[in-house]
């Protein structure tokens, strides 16, 4: 019994001490893998929020959202007035259609007033309804889109540092009957890119 014991209790012994060796072995395999999991994370995320930096932060350091509006009747036939009235330098349009007399009125006063008017029209969408002839008629600078395709932006860049763009028509239909948008952009750097996306287009249209 003695012998018997003996054997039992070094069996006991082994099995805890297996079950010890065991635990650091697996406890050990765990710690490495986490570590190596959270670097992978960490320079994952260093990576992602360095390209974010980059991108947005060191590119515009300041960024404001001056309005959202939508339509049908949510205002943004009214918010494109404003900021047009409000112009001193320059208005640079990029419009796809663009039959609203009240919007052709402002951008007249604006060129009368000294500011530098410049639009570029989807040539598609000149007709009857279009404000095309009366703007040329005023002296505004008017311009036609080549692309054999559509120029189908909706953009207005005021003195070089608000940006108006979204899905809204300067037309009767955007701003009655269809479920349009519109977002107003500050941002010096913002500007700047629709500028030059406007220098190009109006350079090459006629």
């Amino acid at each position: 019994m003695a012998k018997s014991s003996k054997i039992a209790l070094d069996a006991i012994i082994f099995f805890i001490i297996g079950l010890l060796i065991g635990t650091t072995i697996v406890s050990q395999h765990d710690y490495r893998t986490t570590t190596i999991t959270t670097t992978y994370i960490q320079l994952k995320t260093n990576t992602v929020t360095d390209t974010v930096t980059k991108t947005v932060f060191h590119t515009e350091p300041s960024i404001e959202i001056l309005g959202v509006y939508f339509s049908p009747k949510g205002g943004c036939a009214e918010q494109i007035i404003y900021w047009i009235n409000r112009a001193n330098i320059s208005i640079h349009v990029l419009i796809y259609s663009f039959t609203l007399s009240n919007i052709a009125d402002a951008l007249i006063d604006a060129k009368n007033r000294g500011v530098d008017v410049k639009i570029v029209f989807e040539k598609s969408q000149i007709n009857q309804y279009s404000q095309y002839f009366r703007l040329v008629n005023a002296g505004v600078g008017v311009r036609n889109d080549t692309n054999p395709d559509y120029m189908h932006n909706k953009v207005a860049i005021i003195d070089g540092v608000i940006v108006l763009t979204g899905s809204y028509n300067w037309s009767s239909s955007a701003e009655n009957s269809n479920n349009e948008n519109l977002i107003i952009i500050k941002g010096v750097h913002i500007a700047r890119e629709y500028e030059n996306a406007f220098n190009g287009i109006w350079e090459r249209g006629r």
